[in-house]
Formats: structure tokens, sequence, C-alpha cells
């Protein structure tokens, strides 16, 4: 079963509607992180650590994203 091909325009507003997902998702679970971090521990932190959170947590919105376009 093939997907139907998107248009051009279409595809465009769902990729500016992805990476806003994205950097909306990812942002607020990594610097919520951050802030609970800081406020619990006393020892400085490795900032990979907020990157992997932005980078997985952005990717489960995207995906969020996709399935309620998809329909």
């Amino acid at each position: 079963m093939s997907m139907p091909r998107l248009k051009p325009a279409r595809a465009v507003v769902l990729f500016v509607v992805y990476t806003v997902v994205v950097a909306v998702g990812g942002g607020l679970a990594a610097g919520i992180m951050a802030f609970v971090f800081d406020a619990v521990a006393s020892e400085p932190y490795d900032p990979m650590v907020y990157a992997i959170t932005f980078g997985v947590t952005g990717f489960i919105a995207y995906r969020l994203a996709q399935r309620v376009a998809e329909g």
C-alpha cells in the first residue's frame, strides 16, 4: 500500500510545523530537566544529558504530531 504524494505546499507546512514541534517539545523537556537537576544536585552536570533529552523528547513530539497530521 503506497502513501499518497504530498503537494509541495503541504510538505513545506508540515516541515515547519514538525520543526516547531521538535524545538518546543525538546526544549521544554531539556529546560525542565535542567531546572530540576540544578535545584536538586550540588555537583556540575554534563550538557550531553540535556542534548540527548532534547533529541529524544523532540523525536517523540514529532511522531505524535505526525500521527495527528495523518489522521
